[in-house]
């Protein structure tokens, strides 16, 4: 892994917690920097700027980090050990998006919204699917 040349004069700070202050600036960035991605760019905004305003608030996280006598290194490994942790979860989740997109375009999923609103009222369609899927989930565990 490759780590940047900071100075070792970390080495006399004394490791301190953040305050309250400290620990709410990267979430008021976070949240100031989505809303006005959202403001400026509408529906495009997915299309990058909201991922610059996480990078930024992450960057703002890592600072007040280092700040308050986190090594770089620490920090560095930090961040590897969060992208170990959430890159499960997020192939899970690409295959159920990649299941449902093949669904959505081969009709599976028109198909059964059409036999299931032949089957059911469309009055009660939404609660019913919601207490169906509530008890396949509870059967399959």
């Amino acid at each position: 892994m490759t780590s940047f040349n900071i100075p070792n004069d970390q080495e006399n700070k004394t490791l301190s917690a953040p305050s309250v202050l400290q620990a709410c600036i990267p979430v008021t960035v976070l949240v100031l920097l989505l809303s006005l991605s959202v403001y400026l760019f509408g529906e495009d905004s997915s299309y990058g700027p909201n991922q610059i305003a996480l990078c930024v608030g992450a960057a703002a996280a890592a600072l007040i980090g280092w700040r308050n006598g986190k090594l770089w290194l620490e920090i560095e490994e930090s961040i590897v050990y969060g992208i170990t942790v959430a890159i499960k979860p997020l192939l899970i989740l690409f295959c159920v998006g990649s299941l449902i997109g093949s669904w959505i375009m081969s009709g599976t999923v028109p198909t059964m919204i059409y036999y299931s609103l032949l089957i059911l009222d469309p009055s009660i369609f939404y609660s019913a699917s919601c207490i169906i899927c509530a008890l396949i989930a509870l059967s399959i565990g």
